[in-house]
């Protein structure tokens, strides 16, 4: 006699390697335009094997790339997603930095995740892309810990770049953290959240800008403010969690399932080995950074307390620059290029035209 529950049940494991062989196969959308480009590289970076994928509808259009938050929050499958329109007008270059995203490996040294390092590998890859597109000048956009690594590139080697353009960008080590604590505490005791409240005035205020000493109870007391921050309303606008730009990323076509795995190693390996770094930490661009040689446009979230908006703006007042813009999103938190992607996109082909004008 058939039995049907029992056919189902031998074909259920079958069903489930095949969904899983599926999600752990990537790749990238062929662009089929005449003189486009689609193309995923592994490319030798100081000796250690990086993902760089560049994608656009012409390759002669200039050159875009982006630098990820983190350390080690690889943006890659979240930026083709919401941001892919921008390969319409630009050269786009995802690149997964060292020790994130497909970038990761089990043999990396903790050695290797320096801020020296990154500049120098990020130093690397605008040399090849200068050389690559025959171009003088990169449009550089940086998000979070990538607009530091940013503002590093543009103040060591401003000939490189057309323009700079920082988003939730990091500026001073205390000051950022401090505005940000405060900033949690007072919506948690705006909405009564007595845990909340009970275990930020435990942590207590930061002491200093060194991530390992800031807090009480050292690193641990920043991922609880962070966390805390997150569920408060400081991190995302209308959202307390990161479940759907999880979801992006494992049903990316870049990303599979085995990515969304080293994803999460080499996010947790790179922020928590960055903190050791002594450059790392105390960093103030008030005094290190007090003037730049190109345009500097600065998009922050209307609801950013984790590199809050308040602090950018200061910054950009004193800033010295050939040309300036500090440019507010209003239903965004730290992230605006994910938030409101179709803004994002808007300004960013605005920026260029801007700067590129002058």
């Amino acid at each position: 006699m058939y039995n049907s529950k029992a056919s189902n049940l031998l074909r259920l494991p079958l069903i489930l390697l095949m969904v899983f062989v599926f999600a752990s196969c990537t790749s990238t959308k062929k662009v089929k335009t005449p003189n486009g480009i689609s193309e995923i590289q592994y490319m030798d970076i100081n000796g250690a094997k990086q993902y760089v994928l560049i994608r656009g509808t012409n390759r002669e259009n200039p050159v875009l790339l982006f630098l990820h938050g983190g350390p080690g929050a690889s943006a890659t499958a979240l930026l083709s997603k919401f941001n892919g329109a921008l390969e319409d007008h630009f050269t786009v270059v995802y690149w997964d930095q060292r020790g994130a995203g497909k970038s990761y490996n089990k043999h990396i040294s903790k050695d290797e995740i320096k801020v020296k390092q990154y500049i120098a590998d990020a130093e690397f890859l605008v040399n090849y892309l200068k050389s690559r597109f025959s171009t003088e000048k990169i449009f550089l956009v940086g998000h979070s810990w990538g607009s530091r690594l940013g503002m590093y590139l543009v103040q060591k080697h401003p000939e490189d770049f057309l323009a700079y353009v920082g988003v939730g960008q990091e500026l001073a080590a205390f000051e950022g953290e401090l505005q940000s604590y405060q900033f949690t505490l007072q919506r948690a005791k705006e909405t009564n959240n007595q845990k909340a409240i009970r275990e930020l005035e435990e942590i207590g205020a930061p002491q200093s800008g060194d991530f390992t000493q800031m807090y009480s109870n050292g690193f641990w007391g920043l991922v609880k403010q962070k966390d805390w921050l997150l569920k408060l309303g400081g991190e995302r606008y209308g959202k307390t969690n990161y479940t759907d730009w999880i979801f992006s990323i494992w049903f990316s076509r870049e990303y599979g399932f085995f990515d969304l795995v080293k994803y999460g190693k080499g996010s947790g390996f790179s922020a928590g080995n960055a903190i050791y770094d002594p450059d790392f930490n105390n960093f103030n661009f008030f005094e290190q950074i007090p003037e730049v040689q190109i345009p500097v446009f600065f998009i922050s979230g209307a609801h950013d307390y984790n590199t809050p908006w308040p602090l950018v703006e200061e910054y950009f007042g004193v800033l010295r620059a050939p040309y300036k813009e500090f440019i507010k999103f209003e239903y965004s938190g730290h992230s605006p290029v994910f938030e409101e992607p179709e803004r994002f996109n808007e300004e960013i082909i605005r920026i260029y035209n801007t700067a590129n004008a002058r």
